[in-house]
């Protein structure tokens, strides 16, 4: 294990996880620890504004546009 990943904040670590080398895999792997021992040093902490206004999309569900048959095909029913 390379010690040098025990000294790195969350926040590096986070950018780190997506390489594909050993670097990478040691940074994943330095994460998985954190988080099973409760280790979090606030770098990476993400903040809401609990003010700021929800916008919720419309559903599509059930909306779909009328098909188009081709000419002589008739739809079943």
């Amino acid at each position: 294990m390379n010690l040098t990943f025990l000294s790195k904040t969350d926040k590096e670590l986070d950018a780190m996880k997506l390489q594909q080398d050993s670097n990478g895999k040691l940074a994943r792997q330095e994460i998985k620890r954190r988080k099973m021992v409760g280790f979090c040093d606030g770098t990476n902490i993400e903040v809401i504004d609990p003010k700021a206004a929800i916008v919720e999309e419309e559903s599509t569900v059930g909306t779909s546009p009328e098909r188009v048959y081709a000419v002589g095909v008739r739809r079943a029913r």
